[in-house]
């Protein structure tokens, strides 16, 4: 199980994440949305969810701290008994102060260093990059690890802990992951619309958005049946390159069909057309013009109910209380959905920040300053 888990991040080296209309990197990427109860955590930082997806593919969920949150993860590989200042092979090191800045998994160690594969890193090692890369690192001093998660892999532990066999050097090895064939294209790609937040999309669907996702495919590069390029109107080519694309996320069978579904349309474009705006400032403004007041109190009405109706959608707030006020019944629930988030004490005031409010607004609102 540990080589198959290994091999599998290893088979990801050279994956970048996308990029802003602006040439910026976007931490929008191919992980979350294939990690159950992890998709909130697209356009995250995604280094925990990179090693929370190959652990969910390779048949290790149960022993793997599935969160998208690095100190999430330590407490809970302390929480099981199963942490250790030594390098393991095949397992979870965290970097910074109390482990949370940064998670990559060990390929190899000797007496000096650790060889990593890291999700959301660079060539240099940075905590926030822009892919998959192997890495070399310290085993002590600066840029070391804070600490060493210990899988439960059936065929044992290998690590240089003495306490848990004291190995001084050890590599994973890299078998062959078996690959299905790739699916070829339906003879008849599929010939169906559907709508996202108002705006129509496949065959037959005509507008700006059409050539948006047209445009947005062939950049990715994922334009091979266009004969000119995209335009406004939704045919066939448009169908089998963003089946192509689908496939290439992960996706197979009915999945990829080759109309656009909520997930991967925010993934290809980073955001969904369509979505209403909610402003950061506005939202925080609102929050803290009387935390203490009674629902009644409007002070960005329709930004407030769009974030209202988020929280109502995740079970927080009763619909009743949805009246575009920031008062008490919606503070209490923002605290709540804090909470749910791994915050606690005086971070999880009710307040939103935007890290929080980032995550509230997968799928439903685009978040601005």
């Amino acid at each position: 199980m540990r080589d198959e888990f290994v091999a599998l991040l290893i088979s990801q080296e050279g994956y970048h994440e996308g990029r802003d209309s602006d040439g910026s990197w976007n931490n929008m990427q191919q992980f979350s949305p294939a990690v159950p109860g992890l998709e909130w955590s697209q356009g995250q930082a995604w280094c925990a969810t990179f090693t929370a997806w190959g652990a969910t593919r390779s048949g290790m969920a149960d022993r793997w701290p599935i969160t998208a949150s690095c100190w999430t993860a330590v407490q809970w590989w302390k929480a099981v008994g199963r942490w250790t200042d030594y390098p393991v092979l095949g397992a979870p090191f965290y970097m910074g102060s109390s482990g949370q800045d940064h998670v990559g998994v060990v390929v190899a160690y000797d007496q000096d260093y650790i060889w990593t594969i890291e999700g959301n890193t660079n060539a240099s090692g940075s905590p926030q990059g822009d892919g998959v890369y192997a890495r070399q690192r310290p085993r002590r001093g600066a840029g070391s690890p804070y600490g060493y998660g210990v899988p439960d892999y059936p065929e044992g532990t290998i690590s240089a802990d003495p306490a848990l066999g004291g190995v001084l050097t050890a590599r994973v090895g890299t078998p062959q992951i078996a690959t299905p064939p790739a699916e070829p294209p339906a003879a008849v790609p599929a010939r169906y619309r559907t709508t996202i937040n108002g705006l129509e999309y496949g065959y037959g669907a005509h507008g700006p958005q059409v050539r948006e996702v047209g445009e947005a495919l062939v950049r990715q590069g994922f334009g091979r049946h266009y004969a000119v390029g995209p335009d406004e109107d939704w045919r066939d080519p448009d169908t089998l390159n963003y089946q192509e694309y689908q496939r290439s996320l992960g996706y197979t069978g009915g999945d990829a069909d080759g109309v656009p579904g909520i997930v991967t349309l925010q993934l290809l474009l980073g955001r969904i057309p369509g979505q209403p705006t909610v402003s950061l400032a506005h939202i925080i403004s609102a929050a803290r013009t009387d935390p203490g007041a009674a629902q009644g109190h409007q002070t960005y009405g329709t930004e407030v109910r769009i974030v209202e109706q988020a929280l109502t959608d995740e079970g927080f707030l009763d619909p009743v209380w949805a009246d575009g006020s920031f008062g008490t019944r919606t503070i209490a629930a923002y605290a709540a959905f804090q909470r749910h988030l791994g915050y606690a004490g005086a971070a999880a005031d009710g307040i939103p920040g935007c890290a929080s409010l980032e995550r509230l607004s997968v799928g439903r609102f685009t978040l601005v300053d």
